[in-house]
Formats: structure tokens, sequence, C-alpha cells
């Protein structure tokens, strides 16, 4: 995919008006503040009908005005061209209306973009994956697989409306005959999801080790899914995780009616970051950390490109920074391709004769 045209009314600071892009490397030069992150947001924000960084949609519309839209026109591999838009609204009572079209059709719920709109962003919040809290690494599989597996999607929903529900439960004091029900669908609906995630782990953790080789990396990493209702080192079919999963609900069911919430399942699940044998997440230093989340990055673009049969279109904020010459030469050699691909920087860089590159001040974007 490629995004060919731009357009928005009101989203941050960006100016009104249409913007084309090239086919290949597109650099976005401005100082800092200027909009060249919203830029970027903007467009990301069709991968899954949300903002990778606002709280809440009203942060997108521009201060003072009642609404904000966007429009971004793409083309796929197949020839095909589609155009995505997005209406946002400041209603009575603080409330927000949101909607989202593809070619004019309004969709009934954001899961329905899954896989539609691939894109991969990179950016200072993603050192998280490696060095954050373990919903950092949660969410980042869950983003992968909910794109490429709508089993994955499945299982992810209805577990988190399954723990939801289970929790209200547990507030109000259910019943045992109810606390067994939702004690079933907890796990039937968390086994699955557990599968799901430590397989897609295994796929993840190879393509990060390949893009690690194809940047001559020094460090050998790996990646493995932890789950307290997992054999370390075991590949365990799935009856005897349902077997584990039910054994565990049923030991800490005193503990959960008195706290009032789930406590077992795979939304207390990590993602183990090795380097060398040793914790990235405790262990490494800033570099490697850095290094690994921009490998992981790569690794997951890869992963997306053939799940879809779809270039990803490459969004890269300030990906350069703090790396040293030899690794930014490597970088940039594995971005040149067919893909297209988005880069910004605060200052001008040195960049290919081919390369479209833009100047941003002020929330104007025009050709260089």
């Amino acid at each position: 995919m490629r995004v060919d045209r731009f357009d928005s009314v009101n989203y941050r600071n960006l100016s009104s008006g249409p913007i084309e892009f090239g086919p290949g490397l597109n650099f976005l030069i401005g100082a800092n503040g200027q909009g060249k992150t919203n830029l970027l947001e903007a467009i990301y924000f069709f991968r899954f009908g949300r903002s990778f960084r606002a709280q809440t949609d009203s942060e997108l519309i521009r201060f003072d005005e009642p609404f904000c839209r966007v429009e971004v026109d793409s083309t796929f591999v197949d020839g095909r061209t589609e155009r995505f838009a997005l209406a946002i609204e400041r209603r009575d009572g603080g409330r927000v209306g949101k909607s989202i079209k593809v070619d004019g059709v309004l969709l009934p719920r954001r899961a329905d973009l899954a896989g539609r709109f691939p894109a991969v962003l990179f950016g200072p919040h993603d050192l998280r994956i490696v060095s954050g809290e373990p919903e950092h690494r949660r969410r980042f599989l869950d983003m992968i697989g909910t794109m490429t597996d709508p089993a994955y999607l499945r299982a992810a929903m209805d577990y988190r409306r399954v723990m939801e529900q289970r929790n209200a439960a547990l507030k109000a004091r259910a019943t045992r005959g109810e606390m067994t029900a939702w004690n079933e669908r907890l796990v039937e609906s968390g086994s699955d999801l557990i599968i799901r995630r430590r397989d897609l782990t295994g796929a993840i953790e190879g393509e990060t080790q390949a893009q690690a080789n194809d940047l001559q990396s020094p460090f050998r990493f790996s990646m493995r899914y932890e789950s307290s209702l997992l054999v370390e080192g075991t590949l365990e079919d799935r009856a005897s995780i349902v077997q584990r999963f039910h054994s565990e609900v049923i030991r800490r069911t005193t503990e959960e009616v008195r706290r009032g919430v789930t406590l077992v399942g795979p939304h207390r699940d990590d993602l183990g970051l090795m380097m060398d044998g040793q914790d990235v997440r405790k262990f490494g230093s800033q570099g490697q950390r850095r290094l690994l989340a921009v490998l992981i990055k790569l690794a997951e673009m890869a992963y997306l490109e053939r799940e879809l049969r779809e270039p990803c279109t490459l969004l890269l904020d300030d990906v350069f920074a703090e790396f040293d010459e030899a690794i930014i030469a490597k970088l940039q050699r594995l971005l040149e391709g067919a893909r297209q691909v988005f880069v910004t920087s605060p200052v001008p860089a040195a960049v290919a004769s081919r390369a479209h590159v833009l100047h941003v001040e002020g929330g104007r974007i025009v050709p260089a």
C-alpha cells in the first residue's frame, strides 16, 4: 500500500488543503512542534481507528473548532484504490461523535478496519515495548494478531468482554453458579488467546532475528511469551492449558471475590526479551533497547507484509536519533526498496536523490 494524497480540516495544527506524496521515500523536515508527528498520527489513525498518542478523540480537533476531518487516498499492490475518511465532531454535553468511512461506506465498528490499512509506525513511544510495563508488550502482540488473523481478533475481543463482565460479577458478589459459568467462559476464551499469542511470539522472534542479521548486529536476540499458565520450555496443547487455567481460577477465587477483580489470565502475561542471554528489559543499555525496539518494529512490518500480502507504508518518527552513523547507514539500506516510507527529522538530512522532501512549519506542509 502507498498513501498518495492526504487532506485534513481542523486536525490538530495541520493546515487545510491536499498534500501529495511520493511512492518511495518521503522526508518531512521541520523543527519540533511544527506538525510532523501530527501528520503521521493522522495517517496511522486508519490502521486501528484511533490515535496512538491521544487519550480522547476530542484532542484531535483544533482548539475552539467544532470538528475535524481527514481523508487519505491509498493505492494497493493489486492496483485498486481506496479513500479512508475520518470525521470527529463535538456534541452537546461534552460528547464526541466519530465516523470512519472507506470509499464512502460507513464502518459500523473500528474492528472493521482490521487488515485494511497496512501501516507500521515507529516513534519514541515505541521504546515502551522494550522498557515499559507489560501492558505495552501485550498490546504490541495484539495489534499484530488482530490485524492479520480474524480468529485472533475474536479471541481478544471475547476475552476482554468476558473479563469485564466477570469483574462486574465479582464486585456484585454473584452466586456460586453464576461464577462457575463466568469461569468457564474466561478459561475458554483466555486459553485461545494464550495459544495465539504464544504462536505469534515465535513468528515475531524469527523475524526479529532476521532483521538483526541484516543489520549485522553483534547481539543475539530472543523472545518468549511469559505466562503463569504455561510451562516454560514446553509446547503444551490446549487441553493442558485449559486444565491449569481452570485449577488456578478455582484456587484464587476467594482472593478474587475479596478484591473484585480477575487475577488469572492472559491480561497479566508478558513478553520476555533477551539479548545474549540477559533480560534486555532490566539490563540492556539505552542504545541496546532502542536498537531492539527498531528491530522489533521492522519484524512487525515483515510479518504483516507476509500475512497480508501487501507492502506496508512505514512511518518513522525521528527514528535516527541517538544512533551511531554505522547503524543509521544500515537502517537506510534496509529502507530502500519498493515500499513507501515516511521519515521525520528536525534538521535537513542527507537523502537519496529520488526522495520526496517536504518542509513542515506551523502546520503547513510544502514541497521543498
